[in-house]
């Protein structure tokens, strides 16, 4: 309920100041218009297709078949297999929780399942061409790569602690 309400002030306001700013150079607001029209359109459709193969992967590959194939690692290379089934399988966290429930359940470490939830939520291959348009080349190698190295620094400190 909070996500709309924040949805809808942002929208009145982005409509405010489209009201504004078309009484001051409408030439100005129809380009802008037309520009974020095509630009809506084009990450609709990368959205989409992102989604559709999150859905895929989240009804094809149930959480026995991904608990199972990660429960037969440990140490670092589960955490490592940890951190790329992860990133390959991205989604909302919430959805995560289920298959790390279920990998604790029967047997696994700390590490492996704190990867698996890291890169989940911080690592998203589906994602990587949306980035890389939105956001360029350079930052999004830098940040993945970043991304990556850590879940595996602060993976190995969960399996330490916990």
């Amino acid at each position: 309920m909070q996500n709309l309400i924040t949805g809808l002030i942002l929208l009145i306001f982005t409509i405010s100041l489209y009201v504004i700013y078309f009484r001051k150079d409408r030439s100005k607001v129809k380009k802008s218009i037309e520009k974020s029209k095509k630009i809506f359109v084009q990450n609709s459709v990368r959205l989409f297709a992102i989604f559709l193969i999150i859905s895929l992967l989240d009804k094809f590959l149930s959480k026995e078949a991904v608990g199972n194939f990660l429960l037969k690692f440990s140490g670092l290379k589960g955490i490592l297999l940890g951190d790329i089934v992860g990133a390959i399988m991205m989604g909302p966290i919430a959805s995560g929780y289920p298959i790390a429930k279920y990998l604790f359940d029967h047997g696994a470490e700390v590490g492996l399942v704190s990867a698996f939830l890291l890169s989940w939520v911080m690592i998203g291959i589906i994602a990587i061409p949306v980035e890389l348009k939105e956001l360029g080349k350079k930052f999004t190698i830098t940040r993945n790569i970043l991304a990556f190295f850590s879940i595996i620094i602060i993976s190995l400190i969960m399996e330490a602690i916990l």
